[in-house]
């Protein structure tokens, strides 16, 4: 099996926390704002099973000029420092609600690696390749306490550089025989972060007769 795993440096991660600092990144405050004022949204986001019903509540969380205005005042408005790919959109989110349900997230028990297809229906909502999707859901399913350590991590970090290493073995296991994985850090980061909160929010998904066989 040949492996190819492409870490890139680009745009920073949300990192959630409960109260969010004046003088974190525009980006961390942004997120934790469209968040609090619009958890239902945010729900119908991570929600959805296809792009079509994500887009609507992506375009809501992605244009909310009341947080613009909290978080640049009267700072310079530069779209680039908060609208976000819509998958990572749904990490940032997804690692927000993951920190928030610490305990319902660590209580996630490392399942057996299956020889089956790691397919869930909301992969048709992320925007990422599918076998993204697919090798996050296996981690999130086989690795789940390395996952939450990686999101428990500040972007850039010696510790995110430590949790991405004691991820390696997890990725080389999920990721299909013969793929070719190109994809930067933070979307890397994103797809497991979800991965693990869809499976918090619906264990069944990760049940063992669920998928089709390889």
């Amino acid at each position: 099996m040949k492996l190819f795993v492409l870490f890139a440096v680009g745009v920073t991660p949300f990192l959630a926390t409960p109260a969010v600092a004046a003088s974190a990144p525009p980006a961390q405050r942004y997120v934790a704002c469209v968040a609090q004022r619009h958890p239902a949204t945010v729900r119908a986001l991570l929600q959805a099973s296809d792009r079509a019903t994500a887009d609507r509540p992506y375009r809501t969380l992605t244009g909310d000029e009341r947080c613009l205005t909290i978080v640049f005042d009267d700072q310079n408005y530069r779209p680039q420092d908060v609208v976000f790919p819509i998958d990572v959109l749904r990490g940032k989110l997804a690692e927000q609600s993951l920190l928030a349900s610490a305990v319902q997230a660590a209580a996630l028990s490392a399942l057996p690696l299956e020889q089956k297809r790691y397919i869930r229906p909301w992969f048709a909502a992320t925007g990422r390749d599918p076998s993204v999707d697919e090798m996050a859901a296996c981690i999130a399913d086989t690795d789940p306490r390395n996952v939450l350590y990686l999101v428990s991590t500040a972007p850039d970090s010696f510790e995110e550089n430590q949790a991405v290493a004691a991820l390696q073995p997890s990725l080389g296991k999920c990721l299909s025989a013969g793929t070719r994985l190109q994809a930067g850090r933070p979307a890397l980061r994103a797809a497991l972060a979800e991965a693990l909160y869809q499976r918090m929010i619906n264990p069944a998904l990760s049940a063992p007769a669920q998928g089709t066989p390889r």
